[in-house]
This record gives structure tokens, C-alpha cells and sequence, in this order.
């Protein structure tokens, strides 16, 4: 004789086409986002498809996004604590951006005056190609 075998709970049988509520939706992607299950499983389990559920995934990760920009006030609070520490980096960069500057003066006057006393050509001409040597 033929022993049945033990079917699976086909996802008719839970209702795929009720409309979830955002708590609901929220648990389930949090649950496929903590590891515990993989997307293919909680389609399985919660009678979902696919597309829908990476659907809700994408539309609750912009919500969270599009939250973030709502409070300014806590980028704000974050930004007091960076302020001195953002000082203290920009003193040795403002620094060496003067060392740069000056670094660049002091070698463009070096050529100037190769040109002019020396008679040496040392800047290159617009338009000239390169030797083939």
C-alpha cells in the first residue's frame, strides 16, 4: 500500500491575500534582516511572494531613510561634539596648505629667474609635443 505523504501547508491555506499591518510587515523583515531566516523562507512561511516582500523591504528602508532627514536636531547634537575635534584638524591642515602655497611661490620665482638670467626655457610651451628620445 502507498503511505501518504505528509504535505507541507500550501500558502492558500494562510491567506496571501489579506493585507498585513505595517507591525506585521515591520517583524517580518526584521526577522529576515537579523539572519534568523532567509527571504525565500518567510515567502514560505508567511504565504508571501517574493517581489512583494523585497517590495516592503525597499519601501521601509526609504521610510527609515527619509526619518532620518526629518531630525535635524539630533545631526545637530551630534555635530557640537565634532566641532572642536574638527578644529583641532583643520589648525595643522590650514598649516600646511600655507607651507604649500608658499612652496609654490617660492619655485615659480625660481624659474622666473632661470628664464630671465640664464636664459634657460624651462616651462613647457602650449601645443609642443613630446621628443621622441
Amino acid at each position: 500500500m502507498q503511505e501518504k505523504k505528509k504535505s507541507r501547508p500550501s500558502p492558500l491555506s494562510r491567506n496571501p491575500h489579506t493585507r498585513r499591518d505595517e507591525n506585521e510587515i515591520r517583524k517580518i523583515i526584521a526577522e529576515i534582516e537579523s539572519g534568523s531566516i532567509g527571504i525565500r523562507t518567510a515567502c514560505f512561511k508567511y504565504g508571501l511572494n517574493r517581489n512583494t516582500l523585497k517590495l516592503w523591504m525597499t519601501r521601509l528602508s526609504i521610510r527609515t531613510l527619509s526619518d532620518n532627514k526629518k531630525n535635524p536636531i539630533t545631526c545637530s547634537m551630534a555635530d557640537e561634539h565634532k566641532k572642536p575635534e574638527l578644529n583641532c584638524q583643520i589648525k595643522p591642515l590650514k598649516k600646511s596648505l600655507e607651507y604649500a602655497k608658499l612652496k609654490i611661490l617660492v619655485l615659480e620665482t625660481m624659474i622666473k629667474v632661470a628664464e630671465e638670467e640664464l636664459n634657460i626655457k624651462i616651462r613647457k610651451k602650449n601645443g609642443t609635443k613630446q621628443s621622441k628620445e
